[in-house]
């Protein structure tokens, strides 16, 4: 059939729905209802994290930018056990992660001494991912940590647990994807 038959016929078969709705009808009075309105494509996710610390939801997929936003969002949740010496979040977003186990109950230790943390502070200054995500994720980046002192409850420094600056600390971590959450949990974490 040639594209003047099927004009002919595209237009008679509109014609005859057009038909259709020749009758008059009564206009509506009333616009439609929000439920009648398309429903959103996504839910929204339920919060993970601490409440002065939840985790944004970039972090929250299963792609390269999201295992980048998660790791980010985890050396912020380290920053964060710094100055409030809480460190279960750190051990809610890891599973198996020997490093992750070492530093929250370093914190857990220190907390119950009275200590609080000066300083030490990690700032991440290049990140990439490998270019394949799937159920697990390769970040591999560097971080500059700041002087860190342990002080006591007179502001005292602890003997002993003071480090110096260490810039440039080649790091990463090994993730794997939590559908049952959707997030990211560490398995290995590489400090320097």
């Amino acid at each position: 059939m040639g594209w003047a038959a099927r004009t002919v016929v595209a237009l008679v078969v509109a014609s005859g729905v057009l038909a259709g709705c020749s009758e008059a009808e009564p206009a509506s009075q009333t616009l439609p209802t929000t439920s009648a309105q398309a429903a959103p494509t996504t839910e929204a996710l339920p919060p993970l994290g601490p409440a002065d610390f939840p985790m944004p939801p970039e972090a929250r997929t299963q792609d390269g930018p999201g295992a980048e936003a998660f790791t980010r969002y985890y050396i912020g949740l380290i920053n964060r056990t710094s100055t409030v010496m809480d460190a279960v979040p750190l051990r809610q977003f890891s599973q198996g992660c020997a490093d992750c186990d070492r530093i929250a109950t370093d914190t857990e230790n220190d907390a119950a001494q009275g200590y609080r943390y000066a300083g030490g502070e990690l700032t991440i200054t290049w990140m990439a991912t490998t270019p394949t995500i799937s159920d697990t994720a390769d970040v591999a980046f560097t971080v500059d940590q700041a002087p860190l002192r342990v002080v006591d409850n007179n502001d005292a420094t602890v003997p002993g647990l003071s480090f110096p600056a260490y810039p440039q600390l080649q790091s990463g971590i090994l993730a794997s994807w939590d559908p049952t959450r959707t997030t990211w949990v560490i398995t290995t974490l590489t400090l320097g």
